[in-house]
């Protein structure tokens, strides 16, 4: 990069993260000081992006930064929405853009994670005990970016044995099964109605 490119990035950093800060703000507090250290830190280290990682390049206790992620109830739909207004409302990006679909999966060591079960992996190409995700994007020509993401849960996790390992971990009591392409559907229409113009979905044969 050039060196006035570097120059302007830590004010281009502030910028961003202060128009996302509300997405952090919760009844009680405003939790948006580590959401700007997380993504500094993210940006800054060359590895071992883990929370105590982080927590040590930006001067902030791991453990807050980690409870921030995992614990605090701040909305990531409030993230998503603001991702999509910004598109919507870039001129050069509201027409010619596409829609694309797809999962990701992570593996996992035990089942007390939500969602974790025995499921196809696509990193691996195998059926494994993993984590899946699936993400919907924004494209058009070199602009990338997701919009858009809801962890899968599969079937089994709605049974009667599993009630307590559901509170354990979180998932809202509201929370009913719903087929990956069901999500998707769900992706989609909200991008709609968030006023994201697009002209094509692409997706695999899923």
């Amino acid at each position: 990069m050039p060196p006035e490119a570097v120059a302007s990035l830590p004010d281009r950093l502030v910028d961003f993260w202060t128009r996302y800060r509300h997405c952090f703000w919760t009844q009680t507090r405003d939790q948006s000081a580590y959401a700007y250290h997380y993504l500094g830190g993210l940006l800054r280290m060359k590895g071992k992006r883990n929370f105590a990682g982080i927590g040590r390049a930006t001067g902030q206790p791991g453990e807050n930064i980690q409870h921030f992620m995992s614990n605090s109830p701040w909305s990531p739909q409030m993230i998503y929405r603001q991702v999509q207004a910004e598109i919507a409302a870039t001129p050069e990006l509201n027409s010619g853009g596409m829609l694309l679909l797809d999962e990701s999966a992570d593996a996992k060591a035990g089942h007390k994670t939500a969602g974790a079960g025995r499921q196809y992996n696509g990193r691996l190409g195998k059926v494994d005990l993993c984590q899946v995700g699936v993400f919907l994007s924004f494209v058009k020509g070199h602009s990338w970016t997701w919009i858009d993401g809801e962890l899968f849960l599969p079937e089994q996790w709605f049974s009667p044995e599993k009630a307590a390992v559901r509170d354990e971990v979180g998932i809202p009591a509201e929370r009913r099964f719903k087929t990956k392409v069901q999500l998707d559907w769900e992706m989609i229409q909200r991008a709609q109605a968030n006023g994201l113009r697009f002209e094509a979905v692409g997706c695999d044969d899923l």
